[in-house]
């Protein structure tokens, strides 16, 4: 067994979910910035890199095919086609980090989280949820990346997952970005306090 203040200590993985436009990455690089001991998830996407992003920081942008043979080799935990795009995560990078006793948040789409439910049933799930649908439209536009087109698919996409909130472990509503950090490292802390994730500590409290 390995003891609970040991490094090796199994670390947790939290996939953190949402509609677009809700602000998972934003969220995710506070939550990064304010505790070192959690790593980020980075997902790959078929998807073109928006202004800013960089590969292997934000995603890793690989082609249809490359993705399609990743998904054959048995290298993708989880994979969502999503908006015209695929969107998975690589799956040794996170078995390395959770047996090296790191947290590891994922930043996936809805469905992915519930393929991870089923595959990861070790797994915490988070949904973030926009202050209002109204906020989220105007985010999405406040981006100015996308055509009319996409805008609309986003949002309809958005109001079909919004309700699937329920299936989640935790809510937690993205109004104000440091209260909504402090609500998701309260979360981690929580999840590492019980028993099963520290089963035996009597014992070793008990023999020092």
């Amino acid at each position: 067994m390995i003891s609970p203040f040991s490094p090796l200590r199994k670390g947790l993985v939290m996939c953190v979910s949402g509609p677009s436009g809700v602000g998972k990455g934003t969220v995710i690089s506070a939550v990064l910035s304010r505790k070192t001991a959690v790593a980020h998830s980075i997902s790959i996407t078929t998807r073109s890199p928006r202004p800013g992003e960089q590969e292997g920081v934000s995603y890793y942008f690989r082609s249809k095919a490359e993705f399609e043979q990743m998904l054959a080799q048995g290298d993708i935990l989880e994979h969502d086609f999503y908006c015209d795009h695929y969107y998975g995560t690589p799956r040794q990078p996170l078995i390395e980090k959770v047996s090296q006793g790191i947290d590891v948040l994922m930043d996936i789409t809805v469905p992915g989280s519930m393929t991870v439910m089923k595959n990861y049933p070790e797994a915490i799930t988070l949904f973030l949820l926009p202050p209002s649908f109204s906020e989220l439209e105007r985010r999405l536009r406040k981006r100015g990346t996308e055509c009319e087109t996409t805008v609309q698919k986003r949002l309809q996409k958005a109001w079909e997952e919004i309700n699937m909130a329920h299936h989640f472990k935790y809510v937690v509503v993205n109004d104000h970005l440091e209260q909504t950090v402090d609500r998701i490292l309260a979360v981690v802390e929580a999840e590492h306090c019980r028993y099963v994730r520290q089963s035996g500590i009597e014992s070793i409290v008990l023999s020092k």
